[in-house]
């Protein structure tokens, strides 16, 4: 087992947006990994999450950007999202009122049966898993077209995990 020890950027092929679910890492002699991170958790206590490692044909360090970048970008953004939010709470107000609850937690569980609270649950643990995966999927496929538009092909070098939680910053981004 190889022990590696680097800084994390983000990565970004347009100017105005980050790549989710991925991360670059670039170890103390510059070779470069590629992280899927699919939760944001890289581990928790004593358990810890393996994540897919990759290694690019090409460099991505160019594409890389460090969190002074992108925090500035954020806040160039961020001027124009208090409108959302002045749509978006009306509208969950409405929302609230005109779809039941039942279409999203099931059926109501008075008088309690457990039967009923068990289904719930299994239908709750169902539906966030399979919404996972497909976010996942769709994460990988859109990064490995936008590497393929580049001619630039992943590898895969194995499975890791972070040995210390990842600490973000608003300067920057490290291993913990």
């Amino acid at each position: 087992m190889k022990s590696i020890e680097g800084k994390l950027y983000n990565l970004t092929f347009e100017t105005n947006k980050i790549i989710r679910g991925f991360w670059l890492l670039i170890d103390d002699e510059g070779e470069e990994f590629i992280i899927q991170q699919n939760f944001f958790l890289f581990g928790f206590k004593q358990f810890k999450f393996n994540r897919k490692v990759y290694q690019a044909t090409d460099s991505l360090k160019k594409y890389s950007i460090s969190g002074k970048e992108l925090i500035i970008k954020t806040k160039e953004k961020s001027d124009k999202s208090y409108l959302g939010l002045a749509l978006v709470i009306p509208l969950m107000a409405i929302f609230r009122n005109v779809i039941p609850l039942d279409l999203l937690w099931g059926a109501s569980n008075l008088p309690i049966s457990y039967l009923t609270g068990i289904l719930n649950l299994i239908l709750f643990w169902l539906v966030s898993f399979s919404l996972l995966k497909i976010t996942f999927s769709l994460r990988k496929s859109k990064f490995q077209k936008k590497l393929k538009k580049l001619n630039i092909e992943l590898h895969e070098v194995g499975q890791g995990y972070s040995k210390n939680p990842l600490q973000t910053t608003q300067e920057f981004l490290k291993w913990w």
